[in-house]
């Protein structure tokens, strides 16, 4: 028993960290006046939100006995519904995941790994594109950014995802 409320307790830390992070980079992003520095903070915290839901999606395959490095929360209810047993941490994140803040964090980060979103079309380069020097760096920022959420938006799922976690994590109650 002593051992799994450790490894619990290590799981709960790693989502509290990653939330922490987060927080770190909206208000660094809050900070700047500088637009590329504004976007790596940004892109940053939404990193770290969506390490923090899954992180604490191992949280609850650690609740909940599930063996798995990375467990889904498909993986999590599939195993559970081995056992005849149901989640109801596992039904209400997959609810906002399917339409909720957390479908928009997935879709900002899936967005965020891209330097250019998937609906975007881009035209072959002409001779004169190929012969002028460009700068990547800002050609990257000027494509992806219109689609980049806000700090404030970002802030407003960090403090969602944190109240969520906190509820759901009162109803966890191990016997």
């Amino acid at each position: 028993m002593a051992g799994k409320t450790r490894v619990a307790k290590y799981q709960a830390d790693r989502t509290n960290q990653k939330l922490y992070f987060c927080r770190l980079a909206c208000k660094e992003a809050g900070s700047t006046t500088d637009k590329q520095i504004y976007q790596a903070h940004c892109e940053t915290a939404i990193f770290h939100l969506y390490g923090a839901f899954l992180a604490f999606t191992q949280e609850l395959g650690h609740f909940y006995s599930v063996n798995l490095t990375a467990p889904t929360l498909l993986d999590i209810e599939r195993a559970l519904s081995e056992r005849t047993q149901v989640s109801p941490e596992v039904q209400r994140l997959q609810q906002l995941q399917q339409q909720g803040f957390i479908a928009n964090i997935e879709r900002a980060y899936q967005r965020s790994l891209h330097a250019v979103p998937p609906d975007t079309v881009i035209d072959e380069p002409t001779e004169a594109d190929i012969d002028k020097p460009s700068d990547l760096i800002v050609n990257v920022v000027t494509l992806s950014n219109q689609w980049l959420p806000d700090e404030a938006t970002i802030r407003e799922w960090r403090l969602q995802l944190l109240e969520l976690i906190d509820q759901l994590r009162s109803g966890m109650v191990e016997f």
